[in-house]
């Protein structure tokens, strides 16, 4: 009988538990639940130092939503733009009374990358400057040698300007002036690359290498001229007055003229000569007095007076370096040189003056009056 009793009083007690939840849970509604975070990210995820990303979110079911990294609270959806200067991640978190939930996003920041040209031994002109900074894998367009860029007499030899390289003895990657490479995470130096020239290159002025003395000197030089009985006389060696040179360079073809007279006709100016190297000499002695007698619009005259690429010191070849010229550029169809008589400095007699033709080589003395071809030449 008590046994019927204690079973009785269990499930009268259960029965008033069932009741008092159902009381309980009518009264208050269903459990909270916890908040949803939709969506949370940065746009770009990737910056260089100094720029901004923005974050975007979106959550519902939170009673408050915040954004570490010193944002703070925010709306349940929205937008903020922030400027870290390291690569940082934002977390957000959504709270209610059902408890909190959180997600993150990472904003990358990345130093700022450049690309640097070097010269690498150039005597002369400007590196060209990249403005611009990059992230990595940025696509960089290679520059040219915008800033003219030489290497003349660089331990005993001059050179032309090739291209750039990763590598100043060359051995990295080669870049060429308009083409494109991806950046990678280093910046990045690219130094110019140099080759000797060699005759037929284009030279420093925009001409055409056609002599290559081999080393460079002022060394003296025994040269010979026409007297006025035209026996030609054996002069003591001589020195020339202009620098060190070693090349010597024809004008590029545009510049050439066409219909011009020596000068000086029936009066020998004398000290000018037919040798290699006294082109430049030879030049200067005949505008001296060209200048002095009023003549205008000579060989000499022009060659002296003409500018190219900026260069200004050209000058009327001699006899044996128009030979030169022939034999190295005309023969090869190099310079764009005609097939017509060409100018030398070098005098003949009162007068006539030593000419060639480039047509079939050959070397004569034209009367001053005669109207020739003429290309400038310089030394370097």
């Amino acid at each position: 009988m008590k046994s019927r009793k204690i079973t009785y009083f269990k499930y009268l007690s259960l029965f008033f538990a069932m009741v008092i939840l159902v009381f309980i849970t009518g009264c208050t509604g269903a459990s909270p639940a916890v908040p949803i975070i939709n969506s949370f990210s940065a746009s770009p995820s990737t910056i260089t130092a100094g720029e901004s990303a923005t974050l975007s979110w979106s959550v519902t079911n939170a009673a408050s939503v915040t954004i570490d990294q010193s944002v703070g609270t925010v709306a349940l959806s929205g937008t903020t733009t922030v400027y870290p200067t390291a690569t940082t991640t934002y977390i957000l978190t959504a709270t209610n009374t059902a408890g909190s939930v959180t997600a993150q996003t990472m904003v990358t920041v990345s130093s700022s990358l450049t690309v640097t040209y070097d010269g690498n031994g150039a005597t002369a002109g400007t590196v060209p400057v990249d403005p611009s900074s990059y992230q990595s894998g940025a696509t960089v367009t290679v520059l040219g040698n915008t800033g003219d860029l030489v290497r003349i007499h660089s331990g005993g030899t001059s050179y032309r300007f090739t291209g750039w390289n990763t590598k100043a003895d060359g051995s990295g990657t080669d870049q060429t002036e308009g083409t494109a490479f991806s950046m990678g995470t280093s910046p990045v130096i690219l130094y110019a690359q140099w080759a000797p020239y060699v005759l037929g290159d284009i030279g420093p002025a925009g001409g055409y290498i056609f002599y290559d003395k081999g080393v460079y000197s002022k060394a003296a030089l025994t040269t010979e001229k026409a007297g006025n009985d035209n026996v030609k006389i054996l002069l003591p060696p001589i020195t020339p007055t202009y620098i060190d040179w070693r090349y010597l360079e024809a004008a590029p073809a545009s510049t050439e003229w066409n219909g011009i007279q020596w000068g000086s006709y029936e009066t020998l100016i004398g000290g000018i000569e037919t040798g290699i190297g006294p082109g430049q000499s030879n030049t200067a002695t005949i505008v001296i007095w060209l200048n002095s007698h009023s003549e205008t619009g000579r060989a000499a005259q022009l060659c002296n007076d003409l500018t190219v690429e900026g260069y200004m010191d050209w000058f009327l070849p001699s006899k044996d370096e128009l030979n030169l010229m022939y034999s190295n550029l005309k023969l090869q169809e190099v310079g764009g040189f005609a097939g017509a008589w060409y100018w030398s400095s070098s005098e003949y007699n009162a007068s006539r003056a030593w000419s060639q033709s480039f047509f079939y080589g050959g070397q004569s003395n034209s009367f001053k009056n005669d109207t020739l071809r003429v290309r400038a030449v310089r030394a370097f």
